[in-house]
Formats: structure tokens, sequence, C-alpha cells
């Protein structure tokens, strides 16, 4: 999600979990039931790619991934993307038709 209509910057992470095979039904649900973070593609070799999404009132978004690595049966949790949105103007006034200036 790109937060063009929101005045704070939303912050989203691409995050590898490494867990055990066996672990990945509970991990799941434990990992979906977290705020902001949701579950994308599952192997069968116990990798899981997921999606962390704050912005900077909530939690750290450092914290989350940290965390994470710290859940039973959760082996490692590494950071694959960043993007935040900070630095886009706020376009709560612009009407639909209206172009959209990113400077």
């Amino acid at each position: 999600m790109i937060n063009l209509l929101e005045e704070e910057p939303v912050h989203i992470a691409g995050v590898l979990v490494k867990a055990f095979p066996q672990n990945i039904p509970a991990l799941t649900k434990v990992l979906e039931a977290l705020p902001g973070t949701e579950v994308h593609e599952v192997s069968s070799e116990g990798a899981m790619v997921i999606t962390v999404e704050s912005t900077d009132q909530e939690k750290n978004i450092v914290d989350t991934i940290t965390h994470l690595s710290t859940l039973d049966g959760v082996l490692d949790a590494s950071l694959i993307f960043h993007h935040n949105d900070a630095g886009l103007v706020p376009h709560k006034d612009k009407s639909p038709d209206q172009p959209i200036n990113f400077r």
C-alpha cells in the first residue's frame, strides 16, 4: 500500500522468515494475528515471505522484525525490502481528476 492519501508516513517491509517446516501451520496463525503483518507465500522447506506495515506513530518496524525472530519455531527473520512514503506530498485535498505532483 502506498499511502498517498494519508498524512502520516507508512513503512512497508518485506521479510523472509525461516522456520522448521513442522512449525509452519501454527506460526502462520501467530504471524497473521500480529497487527500489520501478512503472510504471502510459504514453502514446504519452511521459508515464509511476509510483509509488515506500520506508521511512524506505531511500533518501530525494526522492533517488529526483531520480535518475529524471537517467536517459537522461527530460525531467522531477515529484512529483504523496505519502503516508506515519508517523502511524498500529502494529497488529501486533491480531487481524483487532479494530477499528482511527486515533488
